[in-house]
């Protein structure tokens, strides 16, 4: 018997584990559920409910495969290889040897910590671990500078991992064979989950197989050759929304960019393949450094960055109430749906770093705790992008203006109407930046800071920080 150990990869379409565990002979998924580990990662639980549901769709997917999925309840990492033990020990009592532990790769420092762990108590079980890259094109460590070192410039990261790409890399496994009936039964699962087992829009995310295909062949029959156009206005459906899917692999990217192939020759240099790209480079980053699961900076700043962290101005920000009405429609659309548009992703992120000098950390915490896509190396690799102390990051005297950045991506205020109704029936030009009067009228808040302060402040203390000054 093989074992495979679900994660973030809950499909059964191109999943190497999955697939190249059942060509070795019977197969037994297992999904361990440790929601106390994941609560103390802020994980939202938005996301937790849609991995949820997403497990209960593949285990009925699996089943038709006479493939059982149990599904085990615990509170921590540290228990994991406990489970396996004693999963083996209760297979064996039933006659039916596990001779494999099959999983594909994560890449954040604890989640490497945990898998090294099994491994080193399956090996003393006498039990092999084969381990895959399922949820990336280039594995950790593929793609080097000249010098053998990881790259830190996007650019030059792109290039070379366009150049390196062979059929193989982007190849698409099948999904596994129906296998004979098992005596493993998936009633024995211990399903403890959350008791808000639907907390997520399920409306915005489906759980189901069929109708997360569908998504991704509408968005490149309908969008991805317009995608650079389309991307940046929130108003309208313009991204691909998928994220969620990607987040927990209930889609893999060699799918997202397969789909792509068939839609246009010129995928290759797609703005669409571009930021699947971005979430490889990310990864790649995240392996390299453990630095940067542990809530550092990835530059060696010369100073420390003297964050404000102002009280009342993290609270408006966190509740939209900024009196910036791009940058509070941007967060009632994260608090309302669990997902916010990445142009506005990028507008906050600035507004709460440079504008309002508050921790990028405390940013990031937040995001991860309300998103639905929360994906840690994305996550804090945009983080740190916004704030300057990342990988290939804005430089630090790029400002975002938020008006402007309104007034450019939502001229109409199309979405500013959407999630701020209380502004619905200011004109377009006044909706970006209502006057006194008008937010007096509609109890709209006063901004929280002046614009040309604020920015000038940032540019001395981050120029003091950088040794620019």
């Amino acid at each position: 018997m093989q074992l495979v150990w679900l994660r973030n990869d809950l499909r059964l379409e191109d999943n190497p584990a999955l697939y190249y565990a059942s060509r070795q002979g019977p197969v037994c998924c297992i999904f361990i559920s440790t929601e106390k580990q994941w609560l103390e990662h802020d994980d939202a639980i938005a996301k937790i409910s849609f991995r949820q549901q997403r497990i209960n769709e593949l285990q009925n997917e699996l089943f038709y495969k006479n493939i059982p999925l149990k599904i085990i309840s615990i509170d921590f990492f540290t228990e994991i290889p406990k489970v396996f033990v004693n999963l083996a020990e209760q297979l064996k009592k039933k006659n039916i040897k596990v001779d494999g532990l099959w999983f594909n790769h994560e890449y954040p420092l604890n989640e490497k910590l945990r898998d090294q762990a099994v491994v080193e108590t399956m090996r003393k079980q006498d039990i092999s671990c084969h381990t895959f890259h399922g949820d990336i094109i280039h594995p950790p460590g593929t793609i080097k500078t000249q010098s053998g070192t990881t790259y830190h410039v996007f650019s030059a990261f792109a290039r070379q991992w366009r150049n390196q790409l062979n059929e193989s890399l982007l190849t698409t496994l099948p999904t596994p064979r129906k296998q004979a009936p098992t005596e493993i039964n998936n009633n024995d699962s211990e399903q403890t989950w959350l008791e808000s087992t639907n907390n997520y829009r399920d409306d915005l995310w489906p759980p189901e197989k069929k109708q997360i295909h569908k998504k991704l062949r509408k968005f490149v029959q309908n969008n991805v050759l317009q995608y650079k156009e389309l991307r940046d206005i929130p108003s309208i459906a313009g991204t691909s929304t998928l994220s969620p899917y990607l987040m927990c692999g209930a889609i893999s990217v060699r799918q997202c960019i397969s789909a792509t192939r068939e839609q246009t020759e010129q995928w290759l240099e797609s703005t669409w393949v571009n930021e699947l790209i971005w979430r490889d480079f990310y990864r790649h980053l995240v392996d390299a450094y453990p630095h940067l699961s542990q809530s550092k900076n990835f530059k060696d700043i010369k100073k420390p960055i003297p964050w404000e962290n102002d009280p009342r101005h993290w609270q408006a920000w966190c509740d939209g109430t900024t009196g910036y009405p791009i940058v509070d429609a941007a967060m009632k659309q994260l608090i309302q749906t669990g997902w916010m548009h990445n142009r506005l992703r990028m507008i906050v992120a600035a507004f709460l770093t440079k504008l309002l000098l508050i921790d990028w950390r405390k940013g990031e915490q937040f995001f991860m705790k309300h998103l639905i896509d929360g994906d840690y190396a994305s996550n804090n690799g945009g983080w740190q992008w916004a704030a300057s102390t990342g990988a290939d990051a804005v430089p630090y005297f790029r400002i975002f203006n938020p008006t402007r950045q309104s007034e450019r991506f939502d001229p109409e205020g199309k979405f500013i109407k959407k999630f701020l109704p209380e502004l619905s029936s200011l004109d377009k030009k006044s909706i970006h930046n209502p006057d006194k009067q008008q937010r007096e009228t509609f109890n709209y808040p006063a901004p929280i800071i002046d614009y040309k302060f604020s920015r000038q402040r940032a540019l001395d203390i981050y120029a003091g920080a950088m040794g620019k000054s």
